[in-house]
């Protein structure tokens, strides 16, 4: 009974996030919309942030686990973008609102898990030790959630895949030796 409690909750305030800006929201009209009292609510979540971290933490799970074998950077940031698209309108309205730091938090989760991934896949074991290694996945963390952050600031209009394909292509020029897929 909880979890369906639960994903009532979530259904409901995904239903009103894609129709207005989480600003907008309030528990009452979580509430309303599908039927609980504030009390289940408050049972359940904390507060709207609780909610909306627990609801972005899942989703960036189901993404992780449907991609597991990364074998580019490329696909670094593509499965980071498909976290942002796979709900554009709703991911906008907490994107741009005072939440975003739970929306940023959870996207930079994503980044690192998904290029610790790819790391495990396509660099050779022993090719740098543990500390060089996440230095690593900390630096191509960052690239890829601020590749992504800028496009999320841009509207999430530009084709971001062939920008970044087009930077890592540069980078291959500057380090030919590099191990950039």
């Amino acid at each position: 009974m909880s979890q369906l409690t639960q994903k009532a909750i979530q259904a409901s305030f995904t239903k009103l996030l894609d129709s207005k800006p989480i600003d907008r929201i309030t528990i009452k009209d979580i509430t309303s919309d599908c039927g609980i009292s504030r009390n289940t609510f408050y049972y359940h979540y904390s507060d709207l942030p609780d909610l909306v971290e627990e609801m972005l933490m899942d989703s960036a799970q189901e993404l992780i686990k449907a991609y597991p074998s990364i074998d580019s950077l490329e696909e670094c940031v593509n499965v980071g973008a498909q976290f942002v698209l796979q709900n554009k309108r709703a991911a906008g309205h907490i994107y741009y609102s005072s939440h975003r730091y739970i929306y940023e938090r959870c996207l930079m989760k994503v980044c690192r898990e998904v290029v610790a991934e790819y790391f495990d896949i396509a660099i050779p074991k022993g090719a740098f030790n543990d500390e060089e290694r996440e230095l690593l996945i900390e630096y191509y963390k960052c690239v890829s959630f601020g590749i992504i952050a800028d496009w999320c600031d841009k509207g999430m209009k530009d084709d971001y895949a062939d920008s970044f394909k087009k930077l890592l292509d540069l980078r291959r020029k500057m380090l030919p030796t590099d191990f950039i897929k």
